[in-house]
């Protein structure tokens, strides 16, 4: 009979509201001497919440108008030219995460988010190959400010820019992530993060592909134990990405993540996953 069993807790980001004119202006108040932005705000407020959370991560779609700000070559949301990375605002940002929290991670869009138009190479393959280059560069920047890694937020799964841009320290959430994308999203990365109701079809692909780790988003107690059928307990997490609440939202999930005491039945072998025949 074993005691309650608690699994870490992993944000991949959060979607903040924009402030209300009096909160802005008490914020700046504050910050004098210091200086920010709106992003800067946005940051701030996706990342206070997250008491509780093993693994913090600042931003979301939020960012989106940082990273903008961070490629040249752009006139307005086109490319007109080669684009090039401009980092100091970047690099502002990972100093202050991690002096909020060392090794504080950082979520953005994946370049197919940010809505670029492509006004300069007119060849797909040629745009994303120059735009990762460009969000390579970006992203080591951060890191080399403090920046313990990233989260590439995107709405479908995209092959080249995953070849491009996943790692050891970019990882690729997709917050409405779909069971047909799974493999591809494993054929990149050996750490995902999925939704309760993907828990089984990812659990199916275990003698496919390995997972190195695997994040439960909003998962409950009966998801996580049913992970921990198939692998160890460092190889599992309650992940999540906070779109309204977040007080009250990163608050319950920290709760959910302990097991309660139960008696584990034995770890299945992998190849049980799928049919029995």
């Amino acid at each position: 009979m074993g005691g309650p069993k608690r699994v870490p807790v992993r944000s991949y980001g959060s979607e903040v509201p924009e402030p209300e004119a009096g909160d802005l202006t008490g914020w700046i108040g504050k910050r004098k001497g210091i200086g920010g932005d709106l992003t800067s705000y946005l940051l701030e407020e996706s990342l206070e919440p997250q008491e509780g959370v093993d693994f913090p991560c600042a931003g979301g779609r939020i960012y989106r108008a940082r990273v903008l700000e961070s490629i040249g070559g752009l006139e307005g949301e086109a490319l007109a030219r080669e684009p090039s990375a401009e980092t100091a605002l970047v690099e502002e940002d990972a100093r202050w995460g991690a002096s909020r929290r060392r090794g504080l991670l950082f979520s953005l869009p994946a370049p197919h988010l940010l809505g670029i138009r492509d006004d300069h190479y007119h060849d797909r393959e040629e745009f994303c190959e120059a735009l990762s280059g460009c969000y390579r560069r970006i992203l080591r920047a951060m890191r080399d400010a403090g920046a313990g890694g990233h989260v590439l937020l995107g709405k479908k799964v995209h092959g080249e820019e995953m070849e491009h841009l996943a790692g050891p320290r970019t990882l690729f959430f997709f917050p409405g992530l779909s069971g047909e994308d799974l493999p591809v999203l494993l054929e990149a990365q050996g750490e995902i993060a999925v939704p309760r109701e993907l828990l089984p079809a990812a659990l199916d692909l275990l003698d496919e592909f390995e997972i190195r780790h695997l994040a439960v988003v909003d998962g409950r107690a009966e998801d996580l134990s049913a992970v921990l059928e198939y692998l160890d307990p460092g190889q599992v997490s309650l992940g999540g990405y906070c779109t309204e609440d977040c007080g009250k939202y990163w608050k319950a999930l920290v709760e959910r993540a302990v097991i309660p005491r139960q008696t584990r039945p034995p770890r299945r072998d992998r190849r049980s996953t799928g049919s029995s025949g």
